[in-house]
């Protein structure tokens, strides 16, 4: 039997049997892709009493996953969960303080480098919301991986030495579903390019060293990074183009854009860069990948 039998043989009495086996449906792990299967089984780990799968309902309703997006009934829907779950409610309480959007007309990106295209752009993001991502993003810190280009997997590599964590779709909050649609409206690319929103730490001696951020898969190349810096009380770990000859650190809430392919689609190798060692503090950062091609296929 297989992993994902076992999942589906528990998941109509175990709810977080029924959450991870949506994961793997809405993934494609084993099959095609099915974001409707995957909701029924989120509806399912809800009725079955798991907390996780009753925030991811909401966030599969804010984001259209397997149904119709409804922001305003996903608020309402937080607003129940809000009266029985605590991290519900603390995320009730700071979407009337997302602003970033507020801000989009007002922020012109600064060229730093035409072409390739690299852009930053100053103060996007509130030190609130900035803080909101690192306080999210933090107990779920691991260290973080690499792509193996000849198996697909993660693996540990000695090229990166952050720790990160991410916010995959059924854990992608409404809070960060905003601040995706900032982004994705700063670079003129549709939210659902992105992959999920990853945080990263950076302790004093780690750092990425030089890589390139496109991928492997022609399909599903990365044509666009951003990066968000949530603080700035750091040295060092300033992000370094070599061969173009760029070099930035931005303050709280700059997003810093890059593009990374060719005119005819393919890795421009001059977009090869490093986050470099950080030398005191702790540096804490927001990255996106964005694809040329939606991110959800079902």
């Amino acid at each position: 039997m297989t992993d994902l039998d076992d999942l589906a043989r528990r998941a109509t009495s175990d709810g977080a049997a029924a959450l991870a086996l949506a994961e793997a449906r809405l993934m494609g792990d084993g099959g095609a892709p099915d974001a409707a299967a995957a909701l029924a089984l989120v509806e399912q780990a809800a009725w079955l009493g798991n907390t996780d799968a009753r925030r991811a309902l909401v966030y599969m309703t804010g984001a259209g996953i397997g149904l119709a997006a409804d922001r305003e009934a996903a608020r309402a829907m937080l607003a129940e969960l809000a009266g029985e779950d605590r991290f519900a409610a603390v995320q009730l309480a700071f979407l009337d303080h997302v602003t970033c959007h507020r801000r989009l007309a007002d922020v012109a990106p600064e060229i730093l480098l035409d072409d390739p295209r690299i852009t930053i752009h100053r103060g996007l993001f509130s030190a609130a919301e900035c803080r909101y991502l690192t306080l999210l993003g933090t107990p779920w810190l691991e260290r973080a991986m690499v792509i193996d280009e000849a198996s697909g997997a993660g693996v540990i590599d000695a090229i990166r030495d952050a720790d990160t964590s991410s916010f995959p779709p059924l854990a992608e909050d409404l809070v960060v579903q905003q601040i995706n649609a900032c982004i994705a409206a700063a670079s003129g690319t549709d939210k659902g390019w992105g992959e999920p929103l990853t945080i990263l730490r950076y302790e004093p001696g780690q750092q990425y060293r030089p890589h390139h951020d496109a991928g492997g898969a022609v399909d599903a190349l990365r044509h666009w990074t951003a990066l968000i810096w949530l603080n700035e009380d750091y040295d060092g770990g300033e992000t370094d183009f070599p061969d173009v000859g760029v070099r930035v650190k931005g303050a709280v809430g700059d997003m810093l854009l890059f593009h990374n392919v060719t005119a005819e689609g393919m890795p421009d190798q001059r977009m090869i860069h490093a986050g470099l060692p950080v030398t005191s503090g702790v540096k804490w950062m927001a990255s996106r990948w964005i694809r040329g091609v939606k991110y959800l296929k079902g």
